[in-house]
């Protein structure tokens, strides 16, 4: 028997490592928003298995760890989380019996934990669990993708089995929405960061994990002790990497796999000429984001480079030839669809280059044209057409550009120790969550792990805590946020696109998500 727990004090220290994730933001179930639906007016069939193709092996199992989007996608099948997203914006109570119960000054919160609920290995599920992962998130050495959103809590209590109660240092009105995103672990097992669960899970989720063959599949298979009647209704889930696009298609068309995260945005018309249904959901924001490095003597330390670098990206011929219209020019972290955006200042670099703003900036900076400059991309076709791009508009701004498409192995250790230039990858985020402004928090933020370069400005840190809490104004607060990142510019946003998925007929009660999520699957069905 777990011993209760007593109050625990949590230093607020700054985060020591960093998370190596690549999406920064909200998972939450599936619902309709997009095209075609495969929901079937039939009742759910048991048995067969689902297959999804991933476009890239896992970079880890760890569950706090990391937050690929294939590996969170992985982690929302096995793991439960104390509430759940839906389409539309709402939260459902999932390990939590109902929603927080928050005191007039805001800064206790009280969640009850459900009973009847198991782990993977047979141990009962209890309020120990709970106190036990938000505190493991909340060690700074642990480096948890999570940090940010839970660092105002400062002491947890388990008064009882079924009873958490969080003591704030500040109002967190999204609090419950961020315990929507974090999987809760056993207190059973020793947490230790990218070794215990790297290439292993075990949750309460409605799906077990069975094997992780690196590089090929991850296997699942259903739990038989789900405390959801009758769920899941599939005997099992295989996410396969498959790493190329033509073979994905191939695949998703004559049925060898059922679901096809990330459509190429040139080949969506092709895939419903083949009979696939294809959604691309609104309410969603893939954002691919420029990191530039913050290494000393590097020239990308430099703000006015970094402006002159954002002004010189011809956003539109982006929106145009990579993603066929089916995006938008991004100038802020804040994303296009997001609450309290500011259309003003989010579309401040414009639709296409400015020569004229760049070289100044650059003149500003003291950097000389012809200084050698290295863009490295992920190595598949979308990014490498993104950065074929920016390299030919570095170029014209006077800089020798070079493009390094690489492997994930290759360049994800760089992007901790700043030795490269800068470095392009996603920033995802659900639209239809509460929760969504977090994950500019959490990028930009000096002691938030997800802040991968380690960027740091006072008054950007002070914003941040204003916009995050319970602004009188809120709309005033973020656009405080997006005037000081425009000056400060600790990462160049490029465009706003969305999320677009392919699945097959067979597959019933499944919808693309805007929440890039896969959670659904637990509702799910495949009718023959």
């Amino acid at each position: 028997m777990r011993s209760q727990r007593r109050w625990r004090r949590l230093g607020r220290m700054a985060v020591v490592g960093s998370a190596l994730a690549l999406v920064l933001a909200g998972c939450g179930s599936g619902g309709s928003e997009g095209g075609g639906s495969s929901e079937s007016d039939g009742t759910p069939q048991r048995g067969g298995t689902v297959t999804v193709d991933w476009v890239a092996n896992p970079t880890s199992l760890d569950p706090l760890k990391y937050n690929v989007f294939g590996t969170y996608n992985l982690v929302g099948l096995v793991y439960n989380t104390l509430y759940r997203w839906t389409e539309d914006g709402g939260l459902e109570n999932e390990l939590a019996t109902a929603e927080p119960t928050v005191s007039k000054d805001g800064l206790t919160v009280t969640i009850p934990v459900r009973e009847g609920v198991s782990f993977h290995d047979g141990s009962a599920l209890s309020a120990e669990d709970v106190a036990f992962t938000i505190e493991t998130v909340l060690d700074p050495a642990n480096a948890s993708i999570w940090f940010a959103g839970l660092s105002p809590i400062t002491e947890v209590a388990v008064p009882d089995e079924r009873t958490v109660v969080l003591t704030l240092s500040r109002r967190h009105d999204v609090l419950a929405g961020i315990l929507a995103q974090i999987p809760i672990l056993s207190s059973e097992q020793e947490y230790l960061p990218s070794d215990t669960y790297a290439q292993t899970m075990m949750g309460t989720g409605p799906f077990k994990f069975v094997t992780w063959d690196q590089g090929v599949q991850v296997k699942l298979e259903r739990n038989d002790d789900y405390f959801v009647a009758e769920q899941p209704y599939l005997d099992g889930v295989v996410m396969r990497t498959v790493t190329e696009d033509a073979g994905r298609m191939a695949n998703v068309a004559t049925g060898s796999a059922d679901i096809m995260p990330m459509v190429p945005f040139n080949q969506v018309e092709n895939l419903k000429g083949r009979g696939v249904q294809v959604e691309v959901t609104p309410r969603s924001a893939l954002m691919p984001t420029i990191f530039p490095s913050l290494k000393e003597g590097k020239p990308t330390a430099n703000a006015a480079f970094r402006r002159a670098v954002a002004w010189a990206i011809d956003r539109g011929k982006l929106v145009d030839t990579v993603f066929k219209g089916v995006a938008e020019p991004a100038s802020t972290v804040l994303a296009d669809g997001t609450p309290n955006w500011d259309a003003e200042l989010g579309g401040t670099y414009g639709d296409s280059a400015d020569l004229d703003q760049a070289k100044a900036a650059l003149a500003e900076s003291g950097v000389k044209e012809g200084t050698e400059i290295e863009l490295i991309v992920r190595n598949e076709p979308l990014s490498v057409s993104m950065g074929t791009v920016i390299q030919a508009n570095l170029r014209e701004l006077g800089l020798d550009a070079t493009l390094s498409p690489q492997e994930s192995a290759a360049y994800l250790p760089k992007l901790v120790s700043g030795d490269f230039d800068l470095m392009m990858l996603s920033i995802e985020a659900g639209l239809s969550s509460g929760y969504t402004p977090m994950y500019a928090f959490s990028a930009m933020h000096s002691e938030s792990s997800a802040n991968y370069t380690g960027f740091a400005d006072e008054e950007l840190d002070r914003l941040l805590v204003e916009a995050i809490g319970a602004p009188a104004d809120p709309a005033a607060a973020w656009r405080a946020v997006q005037e000081r990142e425009l000056e400060v510019v600790p990462l160049i946003p490029t465009v706003t696109a969305r999320y677009v998925e392919a699945y097959s007929n067979r597959l019933k009660g499944h919808t693309a998500s805007s929440l890039f999520s896969l959670r659904d699957l637990d509702r799910s069905w495949i009718e023959d």
